[in-house]
């Protein structure tokens, strides 16, 4: 056999195996079969909480928008300095005449590979979100509306049972 460019053979060879050495990334979307209820519960973040009465939901949701609105929600008499305003008016507040503010909780659950690092990546939350896995808080994002992520991998379960995501 005749090789005139035995360097760049090898060259190649090595690219295509490198190539096919690199790690493997899967993905999946959580977006379906997440329960929702408004409130505060204490255990909400406990795998074993029963959430078969909370409403059933498809992510991404936002349930501040399900009305009815009202101006008079969250009024504030202020000035507004950075419209150079000096006297005081009546305003809808921060959530522009949404009718909650509080505390709602989303709950799911998922199967995950025992032996492989799993990131969960948020498209967004609102202000505060919390996010737990299997009861065990994974990571805490204070801002809201814009995507975080959080590494989960210490927290899921390696006997192959499901896990419990709680935000």
């Amino acid at each position: 056999m005749n090789m005139k460019h035995p360097k760049q053979l090898l060259a190649v060879l090595l690219m295509a195996a490198a190539c096919t050495m690199q790690a493997q990334r899967s993905e999946a979307l959580l977006e379906k079969n997440w329960k929702f209820s408004k409130g505060d519960f204490k255990e909400a973040s406990q795998p074993e909480f029963n959430d078969t009465k909370w409403e059933s939901v498809v992510i991404p949701h936002d349930w501040a928008i399900f009305g009815p609105f009202d101006m008079n929600n969250d009024l504030q008499n202020v000035a507004v300095t950075q419209n150079f305003e000096k006297k005081a008016s009546l305003k809808t507040g921060r959530t522009g005449g949404l009718p909650y503010v509080g505390t709602g909780w989303y709950r799911t659950s998922f199967d995950a590979p025992a032996d492989k690092e799993v990131t969960l990546l948020f498209d967004g939350a609102m202000s505060e979100a919390r996010v737990y896995i299997n009861g065990k808080e994974a990571c805490f994002w204070p801002f809201g509306y814009n995507s975080f992520h959080c590494n989960v991998t210490s927290l899921l379960n390696k006997d192959g049972k499901n896990n419990t995501l709680a935000v």
